[in-house]
């Protein structure tokens, strides 16, 4: 997966997710935080399942990528607390074992 296609396929989950809450009137920056949580661990989830680790370059890259897309979208309105909770939450979804079945779940949700 390139930078620039991982970059474009975040920016569509993004993007697509906050317009739905955004439609319910339900857009809030724990929702926003949330949201990023979910589709960082997605994709570095695709990386583990196709290279068997993620990197600390591609750890980073995911992150920053949507930190980048965050900062455009809400015209730098998000703190770097707000960053270092998506970070975290992302990485405790990593280690939930249920996390496909509950990220298509959550994006379901949000979706209908």
């Amino acid at each position: 997966m390139g930078s620039s296609n991982i970059e474009q396929l975040i920016r569509i989950d993004l993007e697509t997710l906050l317009y739905h809450k955004r439609l319910k009137n339900e857009i809030s920056i724990t929702n926003a935080i949330e949201i990023a949580a979910y589709v960082a661990t997605k994709f570095l989830r695709i990386i583990y399942a196709k290279n068997k680790e993620i990197t600390t370059e591609e750890l980073n890259g995911v992150f920053g990528i949507i930190s980048n897309i965050y900062n455009e979208l809400f015209s730098n309105q998000l703190e770097i607390v707000d960053f270092e909770k998506i970070s975290s939450l992302a990485l405790d979804l990593l280690k939930d074992t249920a996390f496909d079945k509950n990220c298509e779940t959550f994006f379901k949700d949000i979706l209908q």
